[in-house]
């Protein structure tokens, strides 16, 4: 790599963040800092987004890390490390804390976003890392797992037009795009980012590995983002798809049901007497349906469709082989 083209250094530590984020957002338990670093990486290089292999080291730069989420108001929380001899303190971010806020779409972004939703492509992923398009690994981690965290060109600076409320402006669809950007989320193994599209006069989502070419930013302080932006609620892409819908009954556990019902944007169409939550969910995309059902580990149950049933479990007895 020339001079010319090195990357700058707050590009590489915004990438970090960027990854710091993702890891901490896809992980069912609290993380400890030795697992952080495996899932961020390890910096080779003064152009490589990671930390240092050095431990001291390492844990100085995760520490400088959490400042700068701390000061972003992203809400990392911590407890205790499941599974530990000693007790050790660990961070992590609730899906429900950190996910997208409720989109409207017109009729042809949402035939686009069929169509987009349907092709599931993750450029560098190996077959061994396939879960992670699936929101993590089942069960406990190991210190060996590794994820992947997927990057994109324009990601470093849609973070920093965020930041310093610069207007963004970008190839999106074919057309130009000039967009004040309010906030990045993570959902389903995509970058999404949310703001006001001045091209259109309204708000819009965009997915970020989607932007064709590079990012064009303005001044800082160039727009005001408005009050209220932070009303999350989650991200649905089992509604999106190629497929006839069906609608899928979801047994949930009584300890997941309330996350359950935000989870899926809807109230349980019954209780059963334990305090499960059964919903019907309709699926226009099994892949992502399945995706979310794991999400909640041995606390959901496929009670129908037959044909949705017999996918999870075929899809988990290719796994376990």
């Amino acid at each position: 790599m020339t001079a010319e083209s090195r990357r700058k250094p707050e590009q590489v530590r915004l990438e970090r963040l960027l990854r710091l984020i993702a890891a901490l957002i896809d992980t069912p338990r609290f993380l400890s800092i030795e697992e952080i670093h495996t899932k961020v990486g390890v910096a080779r290089g003064a152009d490589s987004a990671g930390y240092p292999e050095n431990g001291p080291a390492a844990k100085r730069a995760f520490h400088r890390d959490m400042n700068e989420l701390a000061d972003a108001e992203i809400p990392v929380i911590s407890g205790r490390v499941p599974g530990q001899e000693r007790e050790t303190l660990g961070y992590r971010i609730r899906k429900q804390d950190y996910s997208l806020p409720e989109m409207d779409f017109e009729a042809d972004e949402l035939a686009a976003l069929h169509r987009a939703t349907t092709a599931v492509r993750f450029d560098g992923v190996s077959g061994s890392e396939v879960l992670w398009k699936l929101g993590g690994r089942v069960g406990e981690a190991t210190a060996s797992e590794l994820a992947a965290v997927p990057a994109h060109p324009a990601l470093a600076d849609v973070f920093q037009s965020i930041t310093e409320q610069r207007v963004a402006e970008f190839a999106y669809g074919g057309q130009h795009r000039a967009v004040e950007p309010w906030t990045l989320a993570f959902d389903q193994g995509h970058w999404y980012v949310l703001g006001y599209d001045r091209s259109r006069e309204d708000r819009r989502t965009f997915r970020v590995d989607r932007i064709q070419g590079g990012v064009e930013l303005g001044p800082p302080s160039g727009f005001q983002q408005p009050e209220g932006t932070a009303g999350w609620v989650s991200f649905q892409p089992w509604k999106f798809g190629a497929a006839p819908p069906v609608t899928a009954t979801l047994k949930i556990d009584p300890e997941q049901a309330v996350w359950a019902a935000r989870r899926l944007g809807q109230e349980p169409a019954e209780r059963e007497r334990d305090g499960s939550a059964v919903f019907e969910v309709v699926v226009r995309s099994p892949d992502a349906f399945r995706s979310v059902v794991l999400e909640f580990l041995e606390h959901a149950e496929i009670l129908g469709p037959p044909e949705l049933r017999a996918d999870m479990v075929a899809w988990l007895e290719e796994m376990s082989r």
